[in-house]
């Protein structure tokens, strides 16, 4: 499985955790959200340019500047759109289209991220 994203930068957000932030990227018709804390951020900045690939792979993941290995929480629709969650130690992927998102409960995935 591979799923390969490229995106635009749509806001970063701080949270009230200290050094937590939430990256709103948007791609194509994929809208993704993705907490980081500060320490692994990728250098990101509002209006550039990210590459996001979900995978099984941990080598093709290594290729990126972040990656962590997290599981599928949830994936379900709500209205009109599919949205899945992927917990990454505690730190939250979420994905929302309009398409039928390829991922299951339960299933871990790697989430890969690189600044383009």
């Amino acid at each position: 499985m591979l799923q390969k994203y490229t995106c635009s930068v749509e806001d970063i957000e701080r949270l009230r955790y200290p050094g937590v932030y939430r990256v709103k990227f948007r791609c194509g018709d994929v809208s993704i959200e993705l907490e980081f804390h500060e320490k692994v951020m990728p250098p990101l900045k509002k209006g550039g340019n990210a590459t996001i690939v979900l995978t099984d792979s941990r080598e093709e993941c290594l290729q990126h500047y972040f990656c962590g290995k997290g599981s599928v929480v949830s994936n379900r629709s709500i209205g009109e759109t599919y949205r899945a969650v992927v917990s990454i130690g505690g730190f939250l992927l979420v994905l929302k289209s309009a398409q039928q998102l390829d991922l299951k409960p339960l299933d871990e995935v790697y989430t890969g991220v690189s600044v383009s």
